[in-house]
């Protein structure tokens, strides 16, 4: 065969590909498949008996099934109460963005409504998500959500370069979104920063639709800053002892 042919002239200097040729019937074990978008489909339903509530229903409904109780507010102040499948939920709950990821939740025969999470109350034995607190989503109206922060081009920052480092101040910043297209990090480029410098919130690029929230301690309050180790402290101290030493030299021959 090719290995053969390979072998007897002498090394493999012919078609290498046509010698280790992968069979056409084995060829889908060995490409890598791509990876599937996640799913964001919520399928659940309402929960209008009286006896659905409480305690007492709760444990049973997550004891028998692989539901959740949950609460749904829209944008008057109406919830609507259901239970939500813990397919979905239990993936992005793991997830760093969990609560700035839009959902669609399906109830009964309803249409499909985009929702984000507010709050998730989790069992800390079994690690098993116990209530969610879900509100619609409208970009007409907007949102406020709380993104990550994470900052980028480190390698090209010359105060990292002389031994500086990241002081992230604000690990997750307000926003607020009118855009149905939410961010799962906000990315912050850092670089040019030296050693002092702030990369402020009213200098951040943030997407279309988007602006920060009017907080009152996002006025004067830096997304990050590029500080000093005590390394390079220590060396600049060394250096001025040093230039300082050198100086009184010259002034003594003088």
């Amino acid at each position: 065969g090719g290995w053969a042919a390979a072998q007897r002239g002498g090394g493999l200097v012919g078609d290498v590909s046509r010698v280790f040729e992968v069979p056409a019937g084995e060829r889908s074990l060995y490409t890598r498949r791509k990876k599937k978008a996640p799913s964001t489909m919520v399928v659940g339903v309402k929960r209008t008996d009286p006896d659905d509530f409480g305690s007492r229903p709760a444990r049973r409904l997550r004891r028998t099934t692989n539901m959740v109780p949950a609460r749904i507010q829209d944008s008057s102040g109406v919830s609507t109460y259901c239970s939500l499948d813990l397919g979905v939920l239990n993936k992005v709950q793991k997830t760093r963005s969990r609560y700035n990821t839009l959902l669609e939740v399906k109830l009964d025969d309803d249409e499909p409504f985009s929702v984000l999470i507010r709050k998730i109350q989790i069992e800390p034995v079994s690690d098993r998500i116990q209530h969610v607190n879900m509100v619609r989503y409208n970009p007409e109206i907007g949102i406020e959500v709380d993104i990550p922060v994470s900052w980028v081009n480190e390698e090209k920052s010359p105060g990292v370069k002389k031994g500086g480092v990241v002081n992230q101040v604000l690990q997750k910043v307000r926003v607020v979104c009118r855009s149905s297209d939410i961010p799962k990090i906000i990315e912050v480029d850092i670089a040019g920063m030296d050693v002092g410098d702030r990369k402020w919130l009213q200098d951040m690029v943030l997407p279309e639709g988007m602006e920060v929230a009017p907080l009152p301690h996002y006025d004067n309050c830096p997304a990050l800053t590029i500080g000093r180790t005590r390394v390079s402290m220590l060396e600049e101290r060394k250096a001025r002892e040093a230039a300082a030493a050198e100086s009184d030299k010259k002034d003594k021959k003088k």
